[in-house]
């Protein structure tokens, strides 16, 4: 047998969950600008009904109010912020490229290499018709000192711009701490809140937003599973979860713990032009020491600190990388590891450090110095690394290795990058310079200066005792059968420190115009070398791209073609983003117009709930104060 007041208290539950739902409602509205914030509602269900003994059966008892329900979707949160990551990343190397693009772009401008380039034939072409006047040797040298200093500034440019991207990189990774420990902060309240069978939908919108700016940075994995009570089948739902964020599969932050990441600079370069100080990322361990260090090489991170990365890093994907041949210890150079590569490398496009790391069948070890091997068409094709040593707790000691177990396993200079970034064009510069200098030297140094002597190498850059490398062997030696790191060679020049050979800058006399049989003769008017060098200005078969016009060309157009492939990417990618963000904003996003319609809807019911409350108010009114 129901309760007398079983109507009353039906009319009450109607009462409170029209109540809570117009209170939702304003909730809702009053947040509909509020960035992150999710459409909430009341998640209601049918009172239990109560046994008569009639013949209905059962009689209902009115509406319970379960929760107050958040509108999200897990899965377009996922893939929004996978989406969202990938556009940040390929926005990130766009941005990057673009500034790199800007500084050839200047080459083209009229202080530019076709300016510089048209300048110098004038000045070679004034040289030829009238070799020993001193103002047209002077304008020569003035212009090969112009055109030097318009690659030193690109090349200066380049490693600026690698400085600027690694400060950004240590920022960034600030803020993933700062927001990790945001979220952390979060997670604790929103456990002791909905553990006591509390609210906490406000708070799990700020988590989540923070998780949406974590996602632009670096992509996580957000892991969400109920917290219960028991075990087995008699476990119950305590309302609250667990939330963990990860990277990469290793955990940043849960209930129990937030981790951090943390820069440490490396100790040595991966690329002979790298800046010094260039950063890694780790994850820090015990006692504030480096830990495991963060791959983002992996296919499995990215966001815009990986974007970032490439272009400081990107090699085009061809690092020094060979096959282990030999491994010595004991020897003069203490332990030594041979690699042979596959296809020869030329001199002009060596990018190896003097010293730095090489990485043996997955384990890194640090070398000082290097030689290689010239094979027969001129390539280098064996490199012998030397004095390689492993750190311990006193230093570094000699390295220690089973030749079994990396014998025809890969031996590997620096990273492999699929991205034209800063090393790729550096090292086509170094490539430039480099075969430039040679060409030019190779056809000076055939010649006489106005004193008679030999010419001097015309293209060559400063020890660090500030005297010229002596490029050109003397007449008469034989071919060097091994390129020694630290010997006076064509791969001590680079884009940075390529100049004019200081002795022609500082004495006119120093300059060849013609061969030294033309000056013992009394020809004044001769001028088969510059008449040579004028030649070599259009020599198509300087570079593999043509002459040197056209190769600086080749270097503009492929940095444009990657600047508008990557511009074309996080275009993409933002569409893609922005059509995911408008399906989860089309369940989580709050419309005026449809809470409006609903409070409507709410308040006609909270009435018609006064109203069966008044009625059953007037009904036990006439039972018990009026009959009888």
């Amino acid at each position: 047998m129901p309760s007398t007041f079983l109507g009353l208290n039906t009319g009450l539950s109607a009462l409170n969950h029209y109540q809570a739902s117009l209170n939702t409602t304003a909730h809702n509205i009053s947040n509909s600008d509020v960035k992150g914030y999710s459409r909430q509602q009341v998640l209601a269900k049918a009172a239990p009904a109560v046994r008569v003994r009639s013949s209905y059966g059962m009689m209902g008892t009115g509406v319970e109010s379960q929760k107050v329900e958040q509108l999200r979707n897990a899965y377009y949160d996922t893939k929004y912020r996978d989406s969202q990551s990938r556009y940040s990343e390929f926005n990130g190397i766009y941005d990057q490229l673009s500034k790199l693009q800007t500084y050839l772009n200047e080459m083209k401008s009229e202080t530019g290499y076709t300016k510089l380039l048209s300048q110098l034939n004038s000045a070679m072409q004034d040289l030829t018709s009238n070799p020993s006047n001193a103002t047209y040797r002077t304008q020569f040298t003035q212009a090969l000192g112009n055109f030097t200093d318009l690659i030193n500034e690109v090349g200066t440019s380049y490693q600026n711009t690698q400085t600027d991207i690694n400060n950004e990189i240590a920022i960034h990774v600030d803020t993933i701490n700062s927001i990790s420990a945001q979220i952390f902060t979060l997670n604790q309240q929103i456990m002791n809140i909905e553990t006591r069978f509390g609210n906490a939908n406000d708070l799990r919108d700020q988590r989540e937003l923070l998780v949406d700016q974590l996602s632009e940075l670096i992509n996580v994995t957000v892991i969400e599973s109920p917290i219960m009570y028991g075990e087995g089948p008699d476990a119950v739902d305590s309302g609250a979860t667990l939330y963990e964020l990860r990277i990469g599969g290793s955990l940043l932050v849960d209930e129990m713990e937030c981790r951090q990441l943390k820069v440490a600079a490396r100790e040595e370069p991966l690329n002979i032009n790298d800046v010094d100080g260039l950063y890694e990322v780790y994850w820090v361990g015990l006692n504030d020491t480096l830990g495991e260090r963060l791959n983002f090489n992996s296919k499995n991170i990215t966001g815009l600190i990986k974007g970032l990365m490439e272009v400081r890093d990107g090699n085009n994907f061809e690092p020094f990388d060979g096959t282990i041949k030999e491994f010595k210890t004991g020897t003069e150079d203490g332990s030594t590891v041979q690699i042979d590569l596959a296809k020869g490398l030329d001199i002009d496009r060596v990018t190896l450090p003097m010293e730095g790391i090489i990485t043996l069948n997955c384990k890194e070890y640090y070398y000082e110095g290097w030689e290689a091997s010239y094979d027969d068409d001129g390539k280098l094709n064996k490199f012998l690394f030397k004095n390689l040593t492993v750190p311990s707790e006193n230093g570094r000691i000699p390295a220690e290795i089973d030749f079994d177990t990396i014998d025809g396993k890969e031996g590997i200079v620096g990273q492999a990058i699929d991205c034209k970034g800063i090393p790729y064009y550096m090292t086509e510069l170094n490539e430039f310079v480099r075969t430039l200098s040679r060409y030019m030297n190779d056809i000076y140094t055939t010649g006489a200066d106005a004193n008679g002597d030999k010419g001097l190498d015309l293209f060559s850059a400063l020890d660090l005792q500030g005297k010229d490398f002596v490029l050109t062997p003397p007449a008469g030696s034989a071919a060097p059968a091994k390129l020694m790191s630290g010997d006076s060679s064509y791969y001590r020049i680079n884009a940075l420190n390529w100049s004019v050979n200081s002795q022609i800058m500082t004495d006119q006399n120093k300059v060849v115009v013609s061969y030294k049989e033309d000056i013992e003769q009394g020809n004044l008017d001769a001028s088969g070398i510059i008449d040579k060098m004028i030649a070599g200005l259009d020599d198509r078969s300087m570079y593999s791209q043509g002459t040197i016009a056209q190769f600086l060309q080749a270097i503009t157009t492929s940095l444009a073609v990657e600047v508008q492939k990557y511009d074309t990417f996080s275009d993409n990618m933002d569409e893609v983003a922005h059509v995911i963000n408008n399906q989860r904003l089309s369940i989580s996003s709050v419309d005026t117009n449809e809470e409006a319609a609903s409070m409507i809807m709410y308040q006609n019911g909270y009435n018609l709930a006064c109203k069966v409350i008044s009625v059953l108010n007037e009904v036990y009114d006439k039972l018990i104060n009026q009959t009888g």
